[in-house]
């Protein structure tokens, strides 16, 4: 079974891509479990036993600011080893995180979860990811509602490497805009994920 991994900046709406690729995917008959995989209860657990701030101080605002990028190394490697635990050939799993550089990221996972994989990339400005990032942390509940601070979404979340992936990797990558709050927008991005996926899934 195929894994699809959504990424982009926090705030960019990979949550809300994968509720609609799951609602998509029961409208077409699909009858396997779907098992979503968010980096940021690893990223919690990093922080909180990292008791010291070693790696991570608080940030002005709210949030942490990373101080040693080893956290995301050990981060990516988390993903990875719980992502192997769950394959299965009735599960398809959504691994779901933000980075500044991904190559280094996909460095960490197994050759095995990547082969017939598809890389969503939810492309958004970043000036909206940051309101939507306030926004989640003051209005949502549960495992979306934490705030990126500031200072880590303009230092580390500015710019990334997502347009030298598909050169580097080898699982197709498709970029899907989600600019505004307009699921239906959204919903019609998405089509060609879940035409992608119907494929792989025949195969």
């Amino acid at each position: 079974m195929p894994n699809v991994f959504l990424i982009g900046r926090p705030g960019c709406g990979k949550s809300a891509a994968y509720h609609v690729l799951e609602e998509e995917l029961r409208a077409r008959g699909y009858g396997g479990e779907l098992k979503r995989i968010d980096d940021f209860p690893f990223l919690k657990h990093i922080f909180d036993t990292d008791v010291e701030y070693k790696r991570h101080r608080p940030a002005p605002g709210g949030g942490v600011k990373i101080i040693d990028d080893t956290v995301w190394d050990d981060l990516a490697r988390a993903l990875n080893q719980e992502a192997l635990k769950l394959q299965s050939p009735s599960r398809l799993l959504f691994i779901e995180f933000s980075r500044d550089n991904y190559r280094r990221a996909f460095k960490h996972f197994d050759p095995e979860l990547i082969r017939g994989s598809l890389i969503v990339y939810v492309d958004c400005s970043w000036d909206m990811c940051w309101e939507r990032n306030v926004r989640r942390a003051k209005l949502e509940k549960g495992l979306d509602a934490h705030l990126v601070s500031r200072e880590e979404m303009e230092i580390t979340y500015k710019y990334d490497d997502h347009g030298e992936l598909s050169k580097h990797i080898g699982a197709p990558v498709l970029v899907v805009r989600n600019d505004s709050d307009d699921l239906e927008k959204l919903r019609g991005e998405l089509r060609k994920v879940i035409e992608k996926l119907k494929e792989a899934i025949k195969k």
